[in-house]
């Protein structure tokens, strides 16, 4: 078999490929974010009966999880703050939530406050729950603004993670 020198250490290729599968795996599997998803809404104007849904299949541990929000958009959007609700089942329990969550987007001034240049990046955190194994969430996200179409809202996400 034949063998190199890398960084003074003599591998072999099946050493290498051992090495990389390993990492792969590894790398693959992620139990502490079951679920992380962003839906994609009409750039030039997200309407009040548009509601984005998000499934989380069932999960493999049980335990404790937050779930975050995320908002991307773009300085076409009017105002200062973001209010959404999010409703969450949970099954097979059938246990309902219902959460409004409100995003300051920009300042008294004018200026956003997210990360990011042409497009900027919202967080926030809900409060943890407890969650058993296989159990699945469906989530459905809509605004709750008086106007009926908002423009500028590029991406809401949600994210589950496990503690």
């Amino acid at each position: 078999m034949k063998r190199f020198s890398v960084f003074n250490f003599q591998f072999s290729i099946r050493h290498a490929l051992y090495c990389v599968c390993i990492v792969m795996g590894l790398s693959s599997c992620d139990t502490h974010t079951p679920y992380y998803h962003y839906a994609h809404t009409p750039i030039d104007g997200w309407e009040k009966n548009d509601t984005l849904k998000y499934d989380v299949p069932p999960l493999k541990l049980g335990g404790e999880y937050q779930t975050t929000v995320g908002l991307r958009l773009n300085g076409a959007y009017p105002f200062r703050k973001l209010y959404l609700i999010m409703e969450q089942e949970i099954h097979p329990g059938l246990r309902h939530r219902t959460d409004t969550i409100c995003f300051d987007v920009t300042s008294k001034e004018g200026r956003f406050t997210g990360n990011g240049i042409s497009y900027f990046q919202y967080t926030t955190s809900l409060d943890r729950e407890y969650l058993q194994e296989k159990d699945s969430l469906h989530i459905t996200i809509r605004h709750a603004m008086k106007r009926d179409i908002l423009p500028g809202i590029s991406d809401i996400g949600v994210r589950l993670e496990r503690k």
